[in-house]
């Protein structure tokens, strides 16, 4: 590599050590470490500007004006209070029930659209009766990055594979769903193991709240219905955005303008205390340093030591992109990997003389399930922790990693015997 490639390594490297440690917050590690990028011309301004993904940030913007706004009708609090009723308020049958919702939510929307309208619910919830929500927060996302992995739409990096691969929404569905399946049974049932001790309510607020009309709890009506219709035409927009030739962003920005329009509340209190500005800002400088490190030539050089590496032994190649792109994707954004990474597919396949299909599956669980390693992996993760810290729920990033990473290592055993399966009638 050259001296630029090293320089870009080690400033991202520097980031994670210094959000890692705890000396940094992730927002302001992420933010020097992008600064520093542009400020040595590693990455010149007009590409760093070009290197944000602009759809993802007016994606997190505008739901996140959505989700405040209908926060303020009290619906959270009712269907916090109407789970408690329906699991009798047992710690143990909420938490399953969370990871399959949550799942199921993620395998049709993006996994930050499913957090955004599932951590509310968790925290009010947690509240009512209380409980420790961490348990809950950390299933959550990680069910929204297993769900995600299930379908074609689920996870931008599926998107991104089945443009080049040439892969239907069916295909993710037969080959893909059944791993996810099985692995968010491992995950869910792991997680609950870990976090058995904090797994406890109050039985007396769980019998409590059993007594309460949960209808009493919807405090602006009126608000709540004009949330409600947005929410439904947003779910709806982002199932049909693509025979519209919209972006996901403008459908979410779009329904943040009207319903502000039509909520009379006031905007500024909004934009102030709803917007999650250190997570945009944690975006911005995590697709900068990602630019940085494609512009420098760090992803692609690591793309052909695999090629060179692997391209003789077909078991050896399929394993390699897997774990590979599962450990890099708990560290990078999985988008800019992906985008990079899935262009070598071809040619390694093409080397080894084997079909790239199975190559091109490996690459998918890889990328999709690593985003559960750390903060930097998956936009949900960021999201859900700021989400956290607003109500005074640190969730540091080294006790993060340490269940994430244990997730990540399960998830790619379980796709690494899934993968043997796959590949076995196509180039094995």
């Amino acid at each position: 590599m050259t001296i630029q490639a090293w320089a870009a390594l080690a400033i991202f490297l520097g980031v994670i050590i210094l959000a890692a440690s705890g000396r940094m917050k992730t927002a302001t590690a992420s933010l020097f470490g992008a600064s520093v990028m542009v400020a040595s011309g590693l990455l010149s301004s007009e590409d760093a500007v070009k290197a944000i993904d602009h759809n993802t940030v007016g994606l997190l913007v505008g739901m996140m004006i959505v989700v405040g706004i209908l926060s303020k009708s009290g619906l959270f609090q009712y269907l916090a209070v109407k789970a408690i009723k329906v699991t009798g308020g047992r710690p143990i049958l909420i938490f399953w029930i969370l990871s399959l919702l949550t799942a199921v939510l993620s395998a049709f929307l993006d996994n930050v659209t499913t957090v955004l309208l599932v951590t509310p619910v968790v925290l009010s919830l947690c509240e009512l009766i209380s409980m420790n929500p961490l348990p809950l927060l950390l299933m959550e996302l990680f069910a929204s990055n297993i769900g995600g992995t299930a379908t074609l739409i689920g996870d931008p990096p599926n998107m991104i594979i089945a443009s080049v691969a040439g892969f239907s929404f069916n295909d993710f569905i037969v080959i893909l769903a059944p791993v996810a399946a099985v692995i968010l049974c491992a995950t869910t049932a792991y997680v609950a193991f870990y976090y058995k001790s904090e797994l406890k309510s109050d039985p007396d607020a769980a019998e409590r709240l059993s007594e309460v009309d949960e209808s009493k709890l919807i405090v602006n009506r009126p608000l709540m219905i004009k949330s409600v219709v947005i929410i439904v035409l947003v779910l709806v927009g982002f199932t049909t955005h693509r025979i519209f030739h919209l972006d996901a962003s403008v459908v979410a920005l779009t329904a943040a303008g009207a319903l502000l329009a039509i909520s009379l509340l006031d905007e500024g209190t909004i934009l102030h205390n709803d917007v999650e500005w250190p997570t945009i800002i944690y975006f911005l400088s995590l697709f900068i340093m990602a630019g940085g490190l494609k512009a420098n030539g760090v992803l692609e050089e690591a793309s052909k030591l695999l090629t060179l590496l692997f391209a003789g032994n077909p078991l050896l190649m399929l394993m390699a992109t897997l774990w590979i792109s599962g450990l890099v994707c708990a560290f990078i954004n999985n988008i800019a990997f992906t985008a990079i990474f899935v262009h070598i597919i071809g040619s390694m396949g093409q080397a080894a003389g084997v079909a790239p299909e199975p190559l091109y599956w490996a690459l998918a669980l890889g990328a999709c399930l690593g985003g559960n390693g750390t903060y930097f992996g998956a936009a949900a993760n960021a999201v859900v922790a700021d989400f956290a810290a607003r109500e005074g729920i640190e969730i540091p990033f080294a006790a993060f990693s340490r269940i994430g990473l244990r997730i990540v290592f399960i998830s790619l055993l379980i796709s690494s015997a899934a993968l043997l399966w796959i590949g076995r009638g196509l180039w094995m």
